[in-house]
């Protein structure tokens, strides 16, 4: 196999330019918000890519097991779309991920502008780097699931070994096209809300809608994991719809690249042979948008660069008569008030700490509507207090709290922690407090402020009240017994990734998980036929929660040292012991 330093050693000029853009840029798209592939990059693509292939080829082999005695008589079309859509689902996950590394940012344009480097080389080279990454995938994923429909379909059709390889090019082809058709439709929305907005307000609201794309999309791929993967009632529709000419087979994008499918085999239905044109269009005119949206995002953001930044605006008078009160009595201590701030700025600022907290709020909400579809909630029942509205902030909580657990581990700048070296002092539970403090104030109390506002417009303000206090009491202990061995200064500590051994830990972590949301709704679900047993559940709580702190502040804390290090597990263990 030839080496990409090879290939440049026989390039010169645009040449060379475009293919080290192009690896360049590659790379890149390993290096997100959400996870970082910076060590041990293609060992840690290659399992992705290998749980991806085992999951999607078991999907198509259950999916299509009926074809191994039914034969197909023009109906495998229902299954090539749901699993097209199936494919884009996941496609559409990664692409949000992919979100701050679709376009070239201003550290690529500060970088390479001062070069001479021509703009159609550039953006060449991020297309090209988008179409090899696309590619990638697409091959690698959908590898034994190719393999599964050519065992099951073809043999309908024909037994010529040269229309088994063109069905296996077509299946390939169509599942590369609806990928690529997914990555450059989220590209479009970024393109026109990066044009659209400046700078500081496409910053806020693409951090929401990359949210709720997010969300979507966890949705979709826990119900594919939930439902079973037999054709479901909604597209078991779909015969009847074609035989209508629905507009709707018209509108869904998975059905495009179905009729691209269907084409290519052969098939000489008109609905097919249009919606392939659909599909050819859109891709084109998206790839096209890629180049308008790149090179006006090149030039706003010379502009921004050539602005001189204005100085900042100073905090109106009532944000600091708040800040001095809340400083005069939450944050009396100096440390804890510096620990308390460094945690909120940090949150607030890191695009890397934001998105990985999303991604967990993501899973959670998208179990939640998963659980509540399953459980047949109707809109009449969300009036009525059941168990199962009743766990929803517990599993927002915890999904809130295993999330920051995770990302305050990942330093923002490693450099940071001096000042807090350089000012320790002797007790260190001021820094524990001021941690916990930051997690209550920036993470549950607006969590539970917002639930209270929504489960208020459902079952009044007393009941939600009772509620959501009931569900702060707990996810306080929560944090604690999940901080309680945590020693380090949020966000500026080195870790070592991996110690927590989920894939050894998992069905623990999942049993634990589903025993806590079960018991702790019951428990609630019990105080609700008698409200005022709220008040001995809220002592009883109060009463767990300073033993807790006893324990801390005179017994845990005083013997703990932060760990600014962290030391990985030694490689060799001896058997031996020093004399």
């Amino acid at each position: 196999m030839i080496s990409f330093d090879k290939i440049l050693d026989v390039s010169n000029g645009q040449s060379k330019q475009f293919l080290v853009l192009s690896k360049h840029f590659f790379n890149r798209l390993f290096q997100n918000d959400v996870v970082s592939f910076e060590e041990q990059m293609w060992e840690k693509v290659i399992a992705i890519i290998a749980i991806l292939t085992v999951f999607i080829g078991h999907f198509s082999n259950t999916l299509l097991l009926k074809y191994l005695f039914v034969p197909d008589n023009g109906t495998s079309w229902v299954e090539k779309c749901y699993f097209i859509f199936f494919f884009m689902v996941i496609v559409g996950f990664i692409t949000v991920l992919e979100w701050d590394n679709l376009f070239p940012d201003k550290r690529d344009y500060s970088n390479l502008t001062t070069l001479p480097i021509k703009l159609r080389t550039l953006f060449m080279a991020k297309f090209t780097s988008l179409f090899i990454f696309v590619g990638m995938f697409a091959l690698s994923a959908n590898s034994l699931a190719t393999f599964v429909f050519w065992v099951y379909l073809p043999q309908w059709k024909s037994t010529s070994l040269l229309y088994g390889i063109r069905f296996v090019l077509v299946h390939i082809i169509s599942v590369f096209a609806s990928s690529f058709f997914i990555l450059f439709a989220v590209m479009f929305l970024i393109g026109i809300l990066m044009n659209i907005f400046n700078y500081k307000i496409f910053s806020w609201i693409s951090t929401y809608i990359r949210a709720i794309l997010m969300i979507s999309f966890v949705f979709m791929m826990i119900f594919f994991l939930t439902e079973s993967v037999s054709i479901p009632e909604s597209f078991s529709s779909f015969p009847s719809l074609k035989e209508n000419n629905s507009l709707f087979l018209y509108l869904f994008p998975p059905m495009w690249f179905t009729g691209l499918y269907e084409t290519l085999l052969g098939t000489s239905d008109p609905l097919f042979f249009t919606l392939a044109k659909i599909s050819i269009l859109a891709i084109i005119v998206l790839s096209l948008s890629f180049f308008v949206f790149a090179e006006i995002g090149y030039r706003h953001q010379i502009s921004r660069m050539q602005e001189v930044k204005r100085k900042p605006i100073h905090l109106l008078k009532l944000k600091e008569f708040l800040l001095s009160n809340l400083n005069l009595i939450f944050l009396r201590n100096p440390v804890q008030r510096a620990t308390f701030y460094f945690f909120g700025k940090t949150l607030r600022r890191s695009n890397l700490h934001k998105m990985r907290l999303v991604t967990y709020m993501a899973v959670s909400i998208g179990l939640i509507l998963i659980i509540v579809a399953y459980r047949g909630i109707k809109p009449e029942n969300l009036y009525v207090i059941n168990k199962t509205l009743l766990s929803i902030p517990l599993i927002l909580s915890i999904f809130l709290l295993v999330g920051l657990r995770n990302i305050v581990n990942i330093p923002f700048e490693l450099d940071n922690n001096w000042v807090f070296k350089l000012t320790e002092i002797k007790n260190k539970k001021h820094y524990f407090t001021g941690f916990r403090k930051g997690i209550f104030s920036f993470a549950l109390l607006p969590l539970f402020t917002m639930l209270f506002i929504l489960y208020s417009f459902l079952w009044g303000w007393e009941s939600a009240l009772f509620h959501c206090f009931y569900g702060l009491a707990i996810s306080i202990l929560l944090m604690e017994l999940l901080f309680m061995n945590y020693r380090k200064i949020p966000f500026t500590c080195s870790y070592v990734p991996g110690k927590a051994k989920i894939q050894y830990l998992f069905p623990i972590y999942l049993f634990s998980f589903i025993c806590y949301i079960y018991l702790m709704s019951y428990i609630e679900y019990m105080l609700f036929k008698e409200p005022s047993n709220f008040y001995i559940f809220y002592g009883a709580i109060f009463i767990f929660f300073i033993v807790i702190k006893i324990y801390q502040n005179y017994f845990l804390h005083p013997k703990s040292e932060i760990i600014y290090e962290e030391k990985p597990e030694p490689v060799l263990i001896t058997l031996t012991q020093n004399p």
